[in-house]
């Protein structure tokens, strides 16, 4: 059992627009623990998608790979590997659930006929194989197998969510990446979807890869958490220790935003302004512009990455010297 489930070095990854090609992943470099649940948060147009997108191969103009690699399962070039070695193990060794999820059923097609195609990409037959559907439906609380011929209009968000999970269990993956699984959904339903998640990761040792904007929603589920700003991961490591004390100011201002029953009352702190963007990409650190505790280091020098642990580091010139300065700045 190999403990590093996805391995990403010096990943960048463009797109090729008016202004010619602008890069969004910058140097990346993750391991992603095997068996875990890994969270990747950050604002929106951070980069996280595009990660998940050429984690799993789906590298089609206008967006571009100009350097690095991905193994996934320890043997996996992703990179290196024809569409059709790619089609071979997506949904059987790495599955993936994309954004707005509900919306990926065709709304003129029962929810059979969209296991059908699958199996039949596949090479299996549907009616063989009905087994492997009812388990991967009962896996997400689907009991009640009229659902096969129900159309997604018929079919509450939470429900729809459900059978988008049973889709990418099918073939019984190692690994899956869900991106915002949870968007769209009242918090009642979120909160049961999170709780099946959990569930089904544990039973299954899964490896779990979660792309969220909404942080509180990330760490209550993760076992490890990627912070990505400006398409670099700025911080990674264990939820608590990131919970406890960050050591990148975004992950502390990311963080202290979410109210909380202990904020009420008090000043909350918030990240001014916007990203500078990829055209016109920082000189030193990518968050320098935006980092209230920033110096014009900051701004002429990148950061060195910090490893602390085997899925720990940082990106951050000035720790531990700004988290002297929080209480003065949001006391």
């Amino acid at each position: 059992m190999s403990e590093v489930s996805i391995s990403v070095k010096n990943l960048n990854v463009g797109y090729l627009s008016d202004y010619g090609l602008i890069k969004v992943l910058r140097d990346v470099s993750i391991d992603i623990p095997e068996g875990k649940i890994t969270g990747i948060a950050g604002e929106s147009g951070s980069g996280k998608s595009t990660l998940a997108t050429t984690i799993m191969g789906f590298v089609n103009p206008p967006m571009f790979v100009q350097g690095g690699s991905i193994i996934v399962d320890g043997r996996y070039d992703i990179l290196s590997m024809s569409k059709e070695e790619l089609n071979k193990i997506r949904g059987k060794i790495i599955s993936y659930v994309p954004q707005a999820a509900q919306n990926s059923l065709n709304p003129i097609r029962k929810v059979k006929e969209t296991f059908m195609d699958i199996l039949k990409a596949k090479g299996m037959d549907y009616y063989t194989n009905i087994d492997v559907v009812h388990r991967a439906l009962e896996d997400v609380g689907l009991t009640d197998r009229q659902v096969l011929d129900m159309y997604p209009f018929q079919l509450s968000g939470g429900m729809k969510q459900r059978v988008v999970i049973a889709i990418s269990l099918l073939l019984s993956p190692k690994i899956i990446i869900m991106d915002e699984p949870t968007t769209g959904l009242d918090v009642v339903v979120q909160y049961e979807i999170l709780k099946l998640l959990k569930k089904i990761q544990k039973e299954k040792d899964l490896t779990l890869v979660i792309i969220s904007h909404d942080i509180a929603m990330l760490f209550q589920i993760s076992d490890y958490v990627a912070v990505m700003y400006g398409g670099q991961v700025v911080e990674y490591g264990k939820y608590h220790t990131l919970l406890e004390a960050a050591y990148h100011p975004y992950t502390y201002l990311l963080l202290s935003s979410v109210p909380t029953v202990r904020s009420r009352g008090k000043k909350l702190p918030r990240i001014p302004g916007d990203f500078e963007g990829f055209i016109r990409y920082p000189k030193g650190c990518v968050f320098s512009s935006r980092c209230p505790f920033a110096t014009s280091t900051c701004k002429e020098t990148p950061p060195e990455t910090v490893v602390y642990d085997k899925f720990g580091f940082y990106k951050c010139s000035r720790y531990p010297e700004w988290r002297n300065e929080v209480k003065k700045a949001y006391e």
